[in-house]
């Protein structure tokens, strides 16, 4: 033990990473008492891991040998997944507990301790997967300390297996040094090894390991003997890692559900699934920052992702800086000579300009949204942007809360986004909230000689989809307080796990659906389960971890709601933080919201110290000290954010009220489709994209007998309309729209009106604040409204509009006779057309559309709705 008070204060806030770790130190260093050292009589550490969900006890013992108090300084690392839940001191038989307070109480205690000099930060970041807990404390003349330290977590499966990891390093000969793990799985274990870095020929006899079907007992007691460097030596060879790998059996497809002490969790990682193609868009960052090792390995770790890449998947690259180069402008199959040029294209990578995060996103949001309506990837497949950066943006758009908001608007969640945050120049903070809001998840790649490891370990987390849109629903009125139970994607080696309550103990079972989408077919099983019935194993586990279902559930609540609180807002942020924070402490949860208050012996209250959990660097603490960024995703690489509803299997169309709909918006979700059809009854509307046509003019409608028609001008990129032209033959009228002004053309008289000049002629035209109304004679009108700098036309049809009259143009043709909506698709004659879901597209929209993709050549008109001018009348 250190002899001098520690000065270190609370350590910046750091991340939670993805490593399942149990990380265990004790560091026993001179004391500043004439140099003599405390000994150390025993340390033991004793885990017991019952269905994944791991409680960690570590209790050491220490004796003062000389007729003088010394100051001990008692460190320990564990895991960053971990939530502490217990400390206790026992000094000259004096027992003292910590306490768990809400964050924003503690911080005084906290302030006052730093003012002092004391060590206030005990629990602090150590390296990347790990966190410090740190006390002192005096201890009196030939008296003994004991410090019992207590925390939980969940183990995650990854890529096939459950990793408990321990840091061995007690720094000293320690006379009675005893570890051992028990656990306890009713699945069965289908293996299990115990490695360590420390190993020698001595150290491995004392590692030993008994297995049953269901249970297993890993222990490492080594003799100071097998310690000793030498023979003679007094420094321990313990210092290394020791790492337990295992997993269970999967023969049913449901999954296991366990149910103790009113709790139940369910547990769902089906084996033998057919592996679902994936459409994978690579986001480059390139830019100046990127210079040297970065830009060198990622393109090591790219590389041997592209060798890889099964030849039915679909790629896509994108490089970035303040501009975006692609290597396609479309995503192509993972062929070998398509691999070969990816990977040259790769190559030619080099550092320069700025970072325009936000374009580039866009950029990608584009190919795939084009991909996806113009039919060119697999019906069934996963679709996913792996985004990697190193730096803020600084070109274009650089507003954190702004390209959000166009991201998640351009990409309507047509695909999941992980953000790759390389080096820590980066703001991890707003990756994580640009990944939550896109369905994904981010992690941090720590800049080192592994870094292309980390990325290439990454995305073999990703790199195989077996189910999309799982759903695991319970029997309504039997469970309450479940926790999430919708998962985008299933990837091969993770695990989902739902935990809940049971809420209605009359029913005899548990009945359990899961409903997903595979490679050929629906995925549909059902799985049911006694609520009485416990076999032998269950009842171990009772009695080994009574309640561990119910803390198993409060820890990935608390988790999940933690994870939540990062994309949240407003009063939604409160109620979250709130709800986690009751959690916690009722719990006695060490979490970001709620911190451990310890009283050595020796002191008063006045000089409690506090022990917080540490996270992200950058992350800034909000008034009430709690940061605006709580938990990592790095612990939910299981399962992703549904952003999708199920299709609405009723039809939208109705010949007789129909409202069409163009819409060209400043906002990103509005460059992703120019056209809606909806019901007026209903809030669901039918989107159109016209596909591959820039700055060309397009005929929307045209009623063949009277002549009315209405032309728009797409802009120079497509994204838009610009103008329109609006011609009633009859009446010998023609009016031009555009951005600056409304031009009235009447015989010969022509007429120039501002935006903000009202307009009222019956039958005619009339203009409102800044929107224009076109009748078209049919029992239908035109309206434009101009938006932020942008157009936003609709054409209403009312019940007066008759199914006889025959209409054309990329609007008119489908309000016609013969026109076919299903969920799914549209058709019209010969013609059908993949229908594709967009949610809360945006205020315009009041609702959710149905995405249709409709290039010049699709129906009727083809090509011919292409006309030379706005005011251009379709010939008969």
């Amino acid at each position: 033990m250190n002899g001098q008070r520690s000065d270190r204060t609370m350590g910046d806030l750091n991340r939670w990473s993805l490593l399942i770790s149990a990380l265990v130190t004790l560091c026993i260093l001179p004391s500043c008492h004439g140099g003599t050292k405390m000994e150390v009589r025993s340390m033991h550490i004793h885990s017991r891991v019952s269905s994944r969900f791991a409680r960690t006890f570590i209790t050491t013992v220490i004796q003062n040998v000389i007729n003088s108090s010394q100051e001990a300084i008692f460190e320990m690392e564990l895991p960053k997944t971990a939530f502490i839940t217990n400390f206790t001191m026992i000094i000259d038989n004096v027992t003292n507990v910590g306490v768990i307070k809400e964050k924003a109480e503690a911080k005084k205690v906290y302030q006052k301790a730093v003012s002092r000099d004391q060590s206030a930060g005990l629990v602090q970041s150590s390296g990347r997967t790990m966190e410090n807990f740190k006390i002192s404390a005096n201890v009196g003349p030939l008296c003994t300390a004991t410090f019992k330290l207590v925390y939980e977590e969940l183990l995650k499966r990854r890529l096939g297996s459950y990793e408990f990891y321990l840091r061995i390093r007690p720094k000293e000969l320690v006379e009675n040094f005893h570890i051992s793990v028990d656990i306890t799985e009713p699945q069965g274990i289908s293996f299990l090894k115990a490695v360590g870095t420390f190993m020698t020929n001595e150290l491995s006899d004392g590692v030993r390991i008994n297995r049953t079907e269901n249970k297993a007992h890993v222990e490492f007691k080594p003799t100071l003997h097998q310690q000793r460097r030498c023979p003679n030596c007094a420094g321990t060879l313990l210092d290394g890692d020791l790492r337990i790998t295992y997993d269970v059996r999967r023969e049913a497809s449901a999954g296991r559900v366990q149910i103790i002490n009113g709790y139940f969790v369910h547990y769902f990682a089906p084996a033998n699934l057919k592996r679902l193609p994936k459409n994978v868009l690579f986001v480059i960052d390139h830019s100046g920052s990127m210079y040297g090792n970065k830009i060198k390995q990622t393109y090591e770790a790219f590389t041997k992702i592209l060798e890889e890449m099964p030849r039915e998947d679909y790629i896509g690259i994108l490089i970035f800086d303040d501009k975006v180069e692609s290597w396609r402008n479309r995503l192509v199959k993972a062929t070998p000579s398509n691999i070969k040029k990816a990977k040259q294209f790769v190559k030619t990578m080099t550092a320069r300009g700025g970072t325009d995060i936000n374009k580039a996103l866009l950029t990608a949001a584009k190919m795939l949204f084009n991909a996806t309506i113009n039919n060119m990837l697999p019906p069934r497949s996963a679709s996913m942007i792996l985004f990697l950066s190193d730096g803020e943006p600084t070109s274009g758009t650089t507003d954190h809360a702004k390209i959000i908001d166009n991201v998640k608007r351009s990409l309507a969640a047509q695909a999941a986004l992980y953000c790759l945050g390389f080096g820590n120049s980066v703001d991890f903070n707003f990756l994580e909230k640009l990944a939550l809001e896109n369905g994904g998840l981010a992690r941090r790649i720590y800049e080192d000689s592994d870094s292309a490891l980390q990325l290439q370990g990454f995305y073999n987390e990703v790199a195989n989809p077996m189910l999309l849109d799982i759903e695991l629903q319970y029997l309504e009125n039997s469970v309450d307080h479940v926790t999430r139970h919708s998962f985008k994607h299933y990837y091969q080696g993770s695990e989902i796990i739902v935990a809940g309550r049971i809420s209605n103990n009359s029913v005899e079972s548990l009945t359990a659906e899961i409903k997903a989408q595979g490679l050929s077919e629906p995925f549909s099983v059902t799985v049911e389960t006694p609520m009485q019935e416990e076999d032998e194993v269950s009842r171990e586990l009772r009695y080994i971890f009574g309640d561990f279902t119910e803390r198993l559930w409060a820890y990935l609540t608390i988790e999940q709601l933690l994870t939540n609180r990062i994309a949240a807002g407003g009063e939604d942020k409160m109620k979250i933080t709130e709800k986690a924070l009751d959690l916690s402490m009722k719990y006695n949860f060490v979490t970001p919201l709620t911190s451990m208050v310890v009283t050595p012996p020796e002191m008063g209250k006045s000089d409690e110290l506090v022990a917080n959990k540490p996270q992200e660097e950058e992350l800034e603490e909000v008034e009430d000290g709690v940061p605006d960024a709580l938990l990592s995703l790095d612990s939910h690489y299981y399962g992703h954010y549904d952003m999708e509803e199920s299709l609405d299997s009723d039809p939208l169309y109705s010949p007789d009220r129909l409202i069409m709909e163009t819409i060209v918006s400043p906002e990103p979700i509005c460059e992703t489709f120019h056209i809606v059809l909806r019901n007026l009854n209903d809030t669901n509307r039918i989107c159109f994209r016209i596909t591959e046509a820039q700055n060309v003019t397009v005929n929307l409608f045209h009623h063949e007998m009277t002549g009315v028609t209405v032309n728009g001008k797409l802009s120079e990129d497509g994204s838009g309309f610009v103008g329109f032209g609006l011609v009633n033959k009859g009446a010998r009228l023609k009016v031009d729209v555009n951005l600056n002004n409304i031009i009235i053309i009447q015989d010969q008289d022509v007429t120039l009106y501002d935006w903000t000049e009202a307009i009222d002629s019956p039958g005619i035209l009339k203009k409102e604040n800044e929107e224009v109304t076109f009748p078209l004679s049919i029992g239908a009108n035109c309206t434009i409204a101009r938006r932020n700098q942008s157009l936003l036309p609709s054409i209403s049809i009312d019940g007066g509009y008759a199914v006889v009259n025959h209409t054309i143009g990329v609007v008119g043709q489908f309000i016609n006779p013969g026109v076919r909506l299903s969920s799914d698709s549209l058709g019209i004659g010969p013609f059908t057309l993949p229908v594709h879901r967009l949610n809360a597209c945006g205020e315009e929209l009041h609702g959710n559309c149905h995405l249709v993709g409709l290039s010049l050549g699709n129906l009727l008109g083809g090509d011919g709705y292409i006309v030379p001018n706005i005011f251009t009348v379709p010939p008969k």
